[in-house]
């Protein structure tokens, strides 16, 4: 089976921008994507990733955490309960 790769066009994707990165605004944020379109900026990885778990449930795709180093890794539902999912 090949491994599990994303759809960057179509995927939900959550991203940290650190306080140092122009877009962050000065701020750490945490960014979540649809496709290439931002749909929301948050300020904890556990509001984004709720976020970004409802967005995904509602166009049926699957969510991604973009790690600046690793690259992005999908991420599991059931690890967002209770806790972070970054």
């Amino acid at each position: 089976m090949a491994p599990l790769e994303p759809d960057l066009d179509r995927d939900v994707i959550v991203k940290h921008v650190h306080r140092d990165q122009p877009e962050s605004g000065g701020h750490g944020r945490w960014i979540v994507f649809l496709g290439s379109a931002k749909r929301g900026e948050l300020e904890s990885a556990q509001a984004a990733c709720v976020f970004a778990r409802l967005l995904a449930d509602l166009v049926k795709r699957p969510m991604w955490i973009d790690h600046e180093r690793e690259g992005l890794e999908p991420l599991d539902p059931g690890s967002i309960r209770g806790g972070t999912c970054c």
